[in-house]
């Protein structure tokens, strides 16, 4: 006789304090949009139904969104609950935006998926959402509500290159450059970083976080090196153990402008001045109207030949991603100057061939 298999207890939803990195950071973005919908006020309990929490969690919410919201208990009945709310001043800071305002801020949401992961990212993809209902909101004389052009109107960014999650250090390099405060965190030294590695060379580093910069599907950190004494641009990636310091402060130079440090299509840095080349590329007449469309570095200059070639101009401080850039035209960009650009070029066109057995 076969035995019979007992039957499985229903899920129940437990109630209480959240588990996991950002739960807790999600439930007081809910918290905030429950109260944002319901202008007139909220008891504790209908919070609680609304968030799926207990009473006791909501009030430690309440107190958590009240360092930076002003909220308001508005009494009701002579000692019955009080509706929560938040204070119609602080609703008065709201910016109105037309629904094609909202659909151009909608279309270039992606650009923060290199984010994902990160307490930031929550509180810009709940702007997003905020964005989202006012773009769906019923009104007469502007683009229609029912035709969803926020799913149609759209930029696509870069892949995002950082492997591993990186949410924890992105909310401290983000927080340390916007209150001004001193970073720590260790730095991956090697050619290849890897996610996982105890021989991984990696230095110490303290840093005054001037900028933060999205290059390309990664997050680059611009600041001074007080070791070294020196600014210099930092991958987001080959950051770990970073600690935002609580008493440590720097005042943001006043002669920092961020865009010194951005390099166009060939990344961010600042390149020192004895480190830069002169680079000279001529670009067949099939390829000129893409050259003369495009501005890929700052320095460039174009001048055009009779026969629709063009040469394109540039001082740079890194030569290899200008080889990558150079490779991707094939046979219709040929290298001038320097010589050591035309050698990186020459090389990887002739392992290519060599990979088709030609």
């Amino acid at each position: 006789m076969p035995l019979l298999k007992p039957k499985p207890k229903p899920r129940t939803v437990r109630l209480g304090r959240p588990h996991g990195r950002f739960t807790q950071h999600r439930r007081l973005a809910r918290l905030r949009e429950a109260l944002e919908a319901a202008p007139s006020g909220l008891t504790i309990h209908d919070l609680a139904s609304v968030m799926r929490v207990t009473t006791r969690s909501v009030r430690r919410y309440l107190e958590y969104l009240k360092v930076e919201t002003e909220l308001d208990p508005v009494p009701t009945t002579p000692g019955g609950a009080p509706l929560w709310r938040i204070k119609p001043s602080e609703r008065g800071r709201a910016l109105f935006l037309r629904r094609t305002q909202a659909y151009g801020l909608l279309a270039a949401r992606r650009v923060f998926d290199v984010m994902k992961g990160s307490a930031l990212y929550e509180e810009l993809d709940l702007v997003a959402r905020q964005l989202v209902q006012i773009a769906r909101r019923p009104t007469k004389g502007e683009i229609a509500s029912d035709k969803r052009l926020e799913d149609r109107l759209v930029y696509v960014p870069e892949v995002a290159r950082i492997a591993a999650q990186k949410g924890e250090e992105l909310d401290d390099v983000f927080r340390a450059v916007a209150d001004l405060r001193v970073l720590t965190f260790r730095y991956s030294t090697g050619a290849v970083v890897r996610a996982r590695g105890p021989d991984q060379p990696t230095e110490r580093v303290t840093l005054h976080p001037y900028a933060m910069i999205l290059h390309r599907g990664a997050v680059h950190c611009v600041g001074l090196d007080v070791g070294k004494d020196v600014v210099k641009a930092f991958v987001l990636d080959r950051m770990s153990e970073t600690k935002t310091s609580e008493a440590e402060r720097f005042l943001l130079p006043d002669d920092f402008v961020v865009g010194d440090f951005l390099q166009g299509e060939f990344g961010v840095g600042r390149p020192e001045p004895a480190a830069t080349r002169r680079v000279l590329i001529e670009f067949e007449p099939a390829a000129a109207d893409e050259v003369r469309s495009r501005r890929v570095h700052p320095s460039q200059k174009i001048a055009a030949a009779a026969d629709g070639r063009v040469r394109l101009s540039m001082t740079v401080g890194d030569l290899e991603p200008v080889a990558g850039w150079v490779l991707g035209f094939g046979g219709q960009a040929r290298v001038i100057e320097p010589p050591e650009l035309k050698t990186a070029v020459l090389k990887e066109l002739k392992r290519a061939i060599l990979r088709y057995g030609e």
